[in-house]
């Protein structure tokens, strides 16, 4: 009843933002809450929203796996599955990651593939 959601377009928008500005966000995905960095926003094969993450905080149904970086782990998320996204503070988490990644075959943003700043930024 007083339960505000999110429209998936909104949701979009916020990891868009999320992205191009390399913030981290929170969210609720499959239940659980999750700490993710999106590098990579587009959709799969099928016409579906997905988004490449670095999770780096909250919990995960098959486990975070503790790396050199700290927790995290890279993750394909489906934007439909996501609630309660918000933009955080948290520092950027990434760690190397292969060039072929198969969850986004669509790619709308690239983060990594941007130059460091944006064209913007001091002009």
């Amino acid at each position: 009843m007083g339960d505000k959601t999110q429209a998936l377009e909104e949701i979009y928008a916020l990891l868009r933002t999320a992205a191009s500005r390399k913030q981290a966000v929170a969210a609720v995905y499959d239940g659980l809450p999750r700490l993710l960095c999106p590098h990579v926003l587009g959709q799969n094969r099928e016409g579906r929203l997905r988004a490449f993450c670095y999770q780096f905080g909250g919990n995960s149904g098959s486990g975070l796996r503790i790396g050199p970086e700290g927790i995290g782990g890279w993750r394909c998320i489906a934007v439909d599955k996501l609630s309660q996204v918000a933009l955080q503070p948290d520092a950027w988490r990434t760690e190397p990651r292969s060039s072929q990644q198969s969850c986004v075959q669509e790619i709308d943003i690239d983060c990594d593939a941007q130059p460091g700043a944006s064209p913007q930024k001091g002009q």
